[in-house]
């Protein structure tokens, strides 16, 4: 939990300083220069999203920002060496001669039972967020409520400005046009509707009631709810950061000039819409909803300057300036992954008391020259409890050096740590965790390996394969057997090298259904499997592959038969000899000799003159095996080679009394 807690707090400083840069310099961006609507609102927005990533894409990145900063974290206890006498009990009411706020742990070092001021800080945060955000989800329901009588607009003069709307802007989705009476400014709830006061029926004229509808008809296709909605919430659960509430109030603001221009556009007249909004704002008294809603006159101080706008008739900026900004949020944001400083959890300290070490303790300590200890045994504490330590650390990585480098250290205490690490929800961790298991080779960690067979990364399953071919006995070979069918090559290639390591026979028929699979490397894998568990079933499986088109796949097919002293038909014996594979025609010539198989002498006797030095002197010793006349015929002229290897292979076999 602490070291959970570390990770969260780091990560909420990190955000803090990167959401002072990106917020920040949108503020300083816009404050200094006239910059349109379009363009702030993008600016803010940017800033306001980029914030809550950068800080995990530069710990995903493992990025080296020049001014890291690293959270100092609890000192983790070492036990005392063997031959180190326990301290003396002072206290007979504390035999333990610890002060009450600590206890011993499993190894014997000191811990201590205070919470972490991480951990702390962190509930702190979530009890103040939480409330927070609840109480925004609270003034919502009211809002909510306040609007439960409202009707619904299905005809009338409204209903047909709203749907002209629709069809001269192009807008396609659905609207829903709806009355009430408990407001007194129109607004666009969630991203299907308008809400209008009924006075709007009274006292506006068509032509502002046409304005009207479209400004909120742009709130719609702005998404303009969903964005407040967000950055209030945002504003909430980041209490600790001003300028997220400027980064809202600013969009509220962007949120009504866009609307403002985007309705002109449409409608083609902002004087009518100037004067509707000088006419709402005679009916509102105050802020009536209490939560950032998009509407048309929910912020009177806007009203002025909004007004003056429209009377002014300034067009916005071209598209292409818009862009222009975009790239260079983009490469704001790039600069600040790359450079900005983020906060880490700190590596645990270490010390042979169970308290942290002072700098005037560490700097009388004696150095202690430690010899590196034999694989396999006890390691240092102070090593192993930190590595220990790392396999919860933030950043992948961390996560995945610390398991491989348990692993080359091979202590004992690390397995159930390890077994643990299999569950992290990266691959590459994972799949070093089972490394790392692999190496230390302790029966206990038999059912958690065998777990990962079904995990979702083909490399972990791979890597979960070998480990458990470090073991014996006390393996699950139906998980094994499922893998036959894996999507993966190599999968299905370990999956069977497994079973042979374990001689599991009675999978002999599962994986004889794959001599025709895809991968040539799953095919010899399978000849060879059946050959070395001895399975006489798998025999017509195995000449099968004699025809495979893969020349690896053939010669370990007359390896296996030949170890299953299965037969083989001479003219199929005799075929193989004429492989266009070297290696094939030197084993086909090899068994034609072991099986004394007098139909091959005479495509023996050719293959005396194989382009290949390794065919010939097979054939020629082959020839030596068959007892028959025209065998050693054979062998005379093989005398007259120029090969010397042949020659003196015949000669070595004419001597032999057959």
């Amino acid at each position: 939990m602490s070291a959970l807690a570390s990770s969260l707090l780091a990560w909420l400083l990190t955000y803090l300083i990167h959401s002072t840069v990106l917020l920040g310099v949108a503020w300083l961006v816009t404050q200094r220069r006239r910059l349109e609507p379009a363009t702030s609102d993008l600016l803010w927005k940017v800033a306001l999203l980029a914030s809550l990533v950068t800080g995990t894409i530069q710990s995903r990145l493992e990025l080296a920002t020049p001014a890291a900063v690293r959270l100092p974290v609890a000192t983790l206890p070492q036990t005392a060496p063997l031959n180190q006498p326990p301290a003396p009990v002072s206290d007979p009411a504390n035999p333990s001669g610890q002060s009450p706020a600590t206890v011993r742990d499993a190894t014997g070092g000191s811990v201590s039972r205070a919470p972490s001021l991480p951990l702390v800080v962190v509930l702190l945060w979530g009890a103040i967020a939480l409330g927070s955000s609840l109480y925004y989800v609270a003034r919502r329901l009211i809002l909510v409520g306040r609007l439960a009588d409202r009707r619904l607009v299905s005809d009338g003069p409204l209903a047909a400005t709203l749907a002209e709307l629709q069809r001269t802007t192009g807008y396609r989705r659905r609207v829903h046009l709806t009355m009430a009476r408990t407001i007194s400014s129109p607004v666009a709830l969630g991203l299907s509707e308008i809400c209008v006061p009924e006075l709007a029926l009274s006292e506006l004229g068509a032509e502002q009631q046409r304005s009207m509808l479209a400004h909120e008809l742009a709130h719609l296709a702005r998404r303009d709810s969903l964005w407040l909605a967000g950055a209030s919430l945002i504003e909430r659960c980041f209490f600790f950061q001003p300028l997220n509430r400027l980064a809202r109030r600013e969009l509220e603001t962007t949120a009504e000039y866009l609307s403002d221009e985007w309705a002109t556009r449409k409608t083609g007249s902002p004087v009518a819409l100037a004067k509707c909004l000088a006419t709402v704002a005679e009916w509102i008294q105050a802020s009536p909803l209490g939560v950032p809603v998009a509407g048309l006159a929910e912020r009177r101080s806007l009203l002025v300057s909004r007004i003056a706008r429209l009377l002014d008739a300034r067009l916005p900026s071209s598209p292409a300036s818009r862009r222009g900004w975009a790239a260079a949020a983009a490469l704001g944001v790039v600069a600040t992954i790359a450079a900005a400083p983020r906060v880490s959890q700190g590596v645990a300290a270490v010390t042979t008391s169970g308290t942290t070490a002072t700098p005037t303790q560490r700097a009388a300590e004696p150095v202690v020259v430690r010899q590196p200890a034999a694989r396999g045994s006890s390691q240092d504490t102070t090593v192993v409890l930190a590595l220990i330590a790392r396999l919860k650390d933030e950043n992948a990585g961390v996560r995945g050096a610390a398991a491989r480098s348990l692993g080359h250290l091979g202590d004992p205490r690390a397995v159930l740590p390890l077994i643990n690490v299999l569950a992290d929800s990266d691959g590459e961790v994972r799949t070093a965790a089972v490394e790392a298991l692999a190496d230390l080779a302790d029966p206990r960690a038999i059912g958690s390996i065998a777990g990962l067979l079904r995990d979702p990364v083909a490399d972990v399953k791979r890597n979960a394969l070998g480990a458990l071919s470090h073991f014996d006995q006390a393996v699950p070979t139906a998980p094994v057997v499922a893998l036959l069918d894996d999507p993966d090559a190599d999968v299905r290639h370990e999956a069977i090298d497994l079973l042979v390591h374990l001689h599991a026979r009675p999978a002999a028929g599962a994986i004889a259904r794959l001599i025709h699979d895809p991968s040539p490397d799953v095919r010899r894998s399978v000849v060879e499997a059946l050959g070395n568990l001895g399975a006489q079933s798998g025999a017509a499986a195995i000449t099968d592959a004699l025809s495979d088109a893969h020349p690896d796949v053939r010669q370990a097919a007359l390896g296996a038969l030949n170890d299953l002293k299965a037969p083989i038909a001479e003219a199929t014996l005799v075929n193989l000899m004429k492989d266009p594979a070297a290696d094939v025609r030197q084993r086909a010539a090899e068994l034609a000799g072991e099986r004394s198989v007098i139909a091959a002498i005479p495509q023996l006797r050719h293959l005396i003159d194989d382009p290949r030095g390794d065919v010939r002197e097979a054939a020629t010793q082959a020839l030596g095996h068959i007892a028959d006349p025209a065998a050693r015929q054979a062998l005379q002229a093989a005398l007259q080679s120029p090969d010397p290897k042949v020659r003196r292979a015949a000669a070595e076999a004419l001597g032999q009394d057959r």
